[in-house]
């Protein structure tokens, strides 16, 4: 009959304070308290699972009735105590499991074996475990023995949930907080398990499962035996991924190889591929959005230390890193992020999967086939006179001939009265427009006009060529009569541009344009050169249908709040680097503004100013 099989997480429960595995700090402190006689009577260690609470509880409870210690603060396990504790016979131990006993009779009946002292021993140490599940009236009846024991009496309370706890007890212990274990610790603990077992391991292997187990050493070591079963003896990287069912990073690697190439067609194969496999399509995008936070950690050598892989996955994560802009990569990163946040909801899920991914294309490759295509409005950006005419259309420059003579006859009176006159002129001699167009030369007007502002902005992108309605065109149409007064060419700054612009999104904006006005709102255009202003919106055709409907009403209503006649405005779709930028909230804005200006705050509170 074979002997009685053990786990491995029973079998190598470390027995000594230097044995304890990623808590070695923990372990010092409570190592020198043993060796300087300055215990507490009562102890807090909290922590995630798996992280040895309840075994550091047990070398703690085992050292300090140890007859006799050796110089380093350990155990001898040679004395009737240390004995006694291994074969698990001692009296002066006793281990509560407040999961299950946790009403006040059970924490009476503790109380009254306080009371006994030890018969072996100097102390007698009292480890409850998930001491957190204590009922309120279980924690009420239990702090004045915790606040006041006995003399040899110490208390031990080991939990996973330490908001949970009454403050009045935390008050009253020591409290260690013990951290996750790192992966190469639990690699190298993985391996030492193994030369034990005599199992023959890849450290690629070991690797994965500590990856896996998320810093909890138990985790690793239950994986590790499930393994050790699946493949007999030898433990290959390939065994850890099919008992794990984890995603590889090579298929990553291959998924942004693809993706640097543009190659979509690739990117859909990959992902049925991963679907054929079993995959669920959340594991598929969590699985990426980590290997897209561990490219950024890969990119600089101050952060490599957080990737926690192997050197030779390391040097894999760097050569594609290194090709990937860190803008294109958070970008990427938020992408993934919501793609899973609605990956819940999702009636086509799959084809929310494939949206996520092939949307990444256009971040890491612009040449790609998947780039968005000129609009059908884009031939009238690439000519000179729509950037430069405040018209910005092509039949803009019909009207302009016309009432060009117009103004340059009537200049000489020059008096407001000639407003009215000049408006009023076309309507009782319609045959006048006829002959002036043949005496004034009517294409070297928008020739003399139009390459001056264009050629100072060849390279502006725009959402489409600017509509203007027929009120705007007659309006535009009388003030060009005038003969520039002052007040209709007024310089302006950045500042008054963007006031002006605040002002149309909160009052010329209709209720049911609230879509536009969430858009408009969020950005602010810039002024450039001279009387040419832009503003940068995010990429879309949603967004910039809706932007080029209000176009020239706003054009109109930023000239006449300036009053600058020349004022032209151009969009423009935000580059990746803008895209990446976290839009601030109102909050942020404000301490912007006050850092710049500090009376801002103090014009707030005398205002008793609140955002809504």
């Amino acid at each position: 009959m074979t002997d009685h099989y053990v786990v491995s997480a029973r079998k190598y429960r470390p027995d000594t304070f230097q044995s304890i595995v990623g808590q070695g700090a923990m372990a010092s402190t409570l190592r020198t308290a043993v060796l300087s006689g300055k215990l507490s009577h009562a102890y807090l260690f909290c922590g995630p699972r798996g992280v040895g609470k309840t075994t550091a509880a047990r070398v703690l409870a085992k050292t300090i009735n140890c007859m006799n210690l050796s110089p380093e603060g350990e155990a001898c396990n040679a004395c009737e105590s240390c004995r006694a504790f291994n074969e698990q016979r001692s009296f002066n131990i006793f281990e509560l499991d407040a999961a299950s006993n946790n009403s006040v009779e059970d924490i009476r009946q503790l109380t009254e074996q306080v009371l006994m002292p030890p018969a072996l021993g100097r102390y007698k140490v009292y480890i409850i475990d998930e001491v957190h599940m204590l009922s309120s009236a279980a924690f009420n009846a239990f702090l004045k023995t915790l606040e006041e024991p006995p003399s040899y009496a110490i208390f031990i309370l080991a939990t996973t949930e330490k908001h949970k706890i009454l403050p009045t007890i935390l008050s009253r212990c020591q409290i260690y907080d013990f951290k996750r274990i790192t992966v190469p610790d639990i690699t190298q603990h993985l391996k030492y398990v193994a030369e034990s077992e005599g199992i023959d391991a890849e450290e690629a292997a070991l690797g994965l499962i500590a990856e896996k187990a998320d810093g909890g050493m138990r985790d690793a070591l239950s994986m590790f035996d499930r393994i050790a079963s699946f493949a007999g003896g030898h433990i290959t990287y390939e065994h850890a991924l099919d008992s794990l069912n984890v995603l590889d990073y090579t298929y990553f690697i291959r998924a942004f190889e693809l993706l640097l190439a543009g190659n979509y067609r690739g990117i859909l194969l990959l992902l049925d591929e991963l679907l054929d496999k079993g995959f669920e399509g959340q594991t598929i995008l969590s699985g990426l959005s980590s290997f897209v936070r561990d490219l950024l950690v890969a990119q600089h050598p101050e952060t490599l230390s957080l990737l926690e892989k192997p050197t030779e996955v390391a040097a894999s994560y760097q050569r594609i890193a290194g090709q990937c802009p860190p803008a294109s990569l958070f970008a990427a990163l938020k992408t993934l992020v919501q793609a899973d946040q609605q990956y819940r909801t999702a009636t086509n899920r799959r084809l929310l999967l494939e949206l996520s991914f092939l949307s990444l294309i256009s971040l890491f490759r612009t040449g790609s086939e998947l780039a968005p295509a000129p609009s059908p409005q884009s031939p009238p950006q690439s000519s000179p006179s729509p950037q430069t005419a405040p018209q910005g259309n092509v039949s803009a420059p019909a009207p302009r001939p016309a009432v060009a003579p117009e103004a340059t006859v009537a200049q000489p009176p020059a008096s407001p009265v000639r407003t009215e006159a000049t408006a009023s002129v076309p309507a009782p001699t319609p045959s006048e427009p006829q002959p002036r167009p043949a005496t004034a030369p009517v294409a070297p007007q928008p020739e003399s006009v139009t390459p001056a502002p264009s050629a100072g902005r060849p390279t502006q992108r725009l959402f489409g060529a600017r509509r203007r309605v027929a009120p705007v065109e007659t309006e535009a149409t009388v003030t060009t009569t005038e003969p520039a007064p002052p007040q209709e060419d007024q310089p302006f700054t950045e500042e008054d541009l963007q006031r002006a612009w605040v002002r149309f999104v909160e009052q010329e904006l209709r209720p049911e344009q609230i879509i536009c006005r969430n858009i408009l709102k969020a950005e602010l255009p810039t002024l450039l050169e001279g009387t040419t202003a832009e503003v940068a919106l995010p990429p879309g055709d949603a967004i910039r249908t809706t932007v080029m409907e209000v176009h020239p009403q706003l054009e109109a209503f930023l000239r006449t709040s300036l009053r600058n006649r020349s004022l032209s405005l151009t969009l423009r779709e935000k580059n990746p680097e803008e895209q990446a930028q976290v839009i601030l909230t109102p909050e942020d804005r404000l301490r912007k503004l006050a850092e710049s200006n500090p009376d801002v705050l103090k014009l707030k509170e005398a205002l008793h100013l609140h955002f809504a």
